[in-house]
């Protein structure tokens, strides 16, 4: 029988060793499994590793997540809002104008009525474009270009829209136009109800597959493979291969591989991702909003979003306390502040009264994420494409987010360690 060994024990590595109905050896770098699924406890506190919620339309994943949770579930709707203008108003931003300043209303809609000529007139080339012409020039220049250069940490107009177009809701101008005199639907999008578990964050659910686990070995890292031994190189010793499920990032599998193809090395150098830093906060002060999560499209913010992680389960938080994170993308093209993060965050938590000035916080605490998105370029699918045929020729199977180099949501992952195993079962 051939020997089946998983690298990175993340949720699609999970999902792949739980899926496989044979041996294999499911190995990770680090010393706990989850990958960027994981969560952190400080003090009575958990922080996920960065905002994460379960949503899903496909049914074998939605029995699939609430068969390994079980009990440890919250089904909630979602109460996600927007902070522009020295204002929250509810998103999405396209559907709950009211409350705006006038001009930026005005612009709006009138750049959704010159929009369905101008998409005629005009394919779009670009992520930038794409905006435009979805959304109209006021609604993408006061919201939705800003928001997405924070949160790529990218250059929009070098970024593909392929991967959006069925992502985000095309706006109607009668539903825009009634967003603006009265309270709008704001259960629009996939993730209107969400759940999340009761107990343990996000860690939870990649927990739930363990009693389904053979063993995991941690603490190993893979510095080489040879695709002509099939044998890959740890830091205490080699390890033999007949297939290979790897949910490594796309650009270190192939920086350990022994002499890839020079076409495959040149497509592994086109792929992009950015990082996300999260600032995590614990306050001695309960139920400081109502709120899960708010957006911000301004610059005078480092933030392009926090989340109120007690509000997902009060479980995450001890009694009478609350807790923020605050999510900050980070790229070549855009670095990450060289101020101090955590108290630029607090300061300006304060300034728009999120925080008061006699808040007492209980912890604060960095988390680093790299990568954490993927950025689409237009080289994106040729180059992942090319680097994936050459991994099926040499027995590995890429899955997950960044074996893939997709981006995927967390029940996505689960289904893509379940395509990896039965393609490893052939």
């Amino acid at each position: 029988m051939e020997k089946i060994i998983i690298l990175g024990a993340g949720l699609a590595g999970l999902s792949a060793a739980y899926h496989l109905n044979r041996e294999y050896e499911l190995i990770e770098r680090s010393a706990t499994h989850g990958g960027i699924a994981g969560s952190v406890k400080i003090n009575g506190f958990t922080f996920d590793h960065a905002i994460h919620i379960l949503f899903t339309k496909d049914p074998y994943a939605s029995r699939l997540i609430r068969t390994l949770l079980g009990n440890n579930f919250l089904e909630q709707k979602r109460s996600s809002w927007i902070y522009t203008n020295d204002r929250y108003t509810q998103y999405p931003y396209q559907g709950n104008m009211k409350g705006l300043p006038k001009r930026i209303i005005w612009e709006n809609l009138f750049g959704l009525l010159l929009r369905k000529f101008y998409r005629k007139a005009k394919h779009a080339h670009n992520f930038e474009e794409w905006i435009g012409n979805r959304f109209g020039t006021g609604i993408a220049k006061n919201f939705m270009i800003p928001f997405n250069k924070k949160v790529w940490a990218a250059e929009l107009r070098s970024m593909s829209h392929d991967w959006i177009d069925d992502r985000v809701q095309e706006p109607r101008f009668r539903d825009v136009a009634k967003g603006i005199y009265s309270k709008k639907r704001t259960d629009y999008g996939p993730n209107a109800t969400f759940w999340y578990p009761l107990h343990g964050g996000t860690s939870a659910l990649p927990d739930s597959f363990l009693p389904f686990i053979q063993s995991i070995q941690y603490g190993q890292k893979c510095i080489g493979l040879n695709p002509e031994t099939r044998t890959l190189d740890f830091q205490n010793g080699k390890k033999k291969y007949e297939i290979l499920i790897s949910s490594l990032p796309l650009p270190q599998l192939i920086a350990i591989i022994k002499n890839p193809p020079y076409k495959v090395s040149l497509a592994a150098g086109k792929l992009k991702a950015n990082r996300v830093t999260t600032v995590n906060l614990g306050i001695e002060r309960e139920e400081i909003s109502k709120k899960h999560w708010v957006y911000f499209p301004e610059e005078r913010f480092i933030f392009q979003r926090i989340s109120f992680p007690m509000n997902f389960s009060p479980s995450l938080v001890p009694s009478g306390t609350s807790s923020i994170m605050a999510e900050i993308s980070s790229s070549d093209y855009r670095p990450l502040p060289q101020s101090d993060i955590i108290e630029q965050t607090i300061s300006q938590l304060t300034t728009i009264g999120v925080l008061r000035k006699n808040d007492q916080i209980l912890v604060k605490k960095i988390i680093h994420i790299e990568p954490a998105y993927i950025i689409y370029t237009p080289e994106h699918r040729e180059s992942v494409d090319t680097i994936h045929r050459y991994l099926r020729s040499i027995g590995i199977i890429p899955c997950g987010r960044f074996g893939e180099w997709e981006y995927l949501n967390m029940d996505q992952t689960i289904l893509s360690g379940k395509r990896a195993a039965e393609e490893a079962s052939v």
